[in-house]
C-alpha cells in the first residue's frame, strides 16, 4: 500500500476536512443572497441519506472520522435544506 499508519489517517483527516469545508461557501451565499433556488431539494436528500448511512458505517466499524465528518456534513445539508424552504417561501 502506498499510504500506511499514520499517513492514511492524515489523508482521510485531510481528504475529510476539504469534503466538510466545502459546504461553508455555499450557505454563506446562501445566506448572503437569501437564493437557494439554483440548489436541488434532491440533491440535499441524497447527501444527507448518505450521510446518515456512512454515519452508521462509521459506527458499525468504529471510524471516528468518519462518522464526525458525516455529522458535519449532515448538519452543514440540512442547515441548507432549511435555508432553501426559509428562503423559497418569501
Amino acid at each position: 500500500m502506498f499510504f500506511e499508519g499514520i499517513w492514511i489517517i492524515i489523508l482521510g483527516t485531510i481528504a475529510s476536512v476539504m469534503v466538510t469545508v466545502g459546504w461553508i461557501p455555499q450557505i454563506i451565499r446562501g445566506y448572503k443572497t437569501k437564493s437557494l433556488s439554483d440548489v436541488s431539494y434532491y440533491l440535499m436528500i441524497l447527501i444527507s441519506t448518505g450521510s446518515v448511512l456512512w454515519i452508521f458505517y462509521g459506527v458499525e466499524i468504529n471510524d471516528k472520522i468518519i462518522v464526525g465528518v458525516n455529522i458535519a456534513i449532515l448538519i452543514f445539508n440540512l442547515t441548507l435544506l432549511g435555508m432553501k424552504i426559509k428562503y423559497s417561501r418569501k
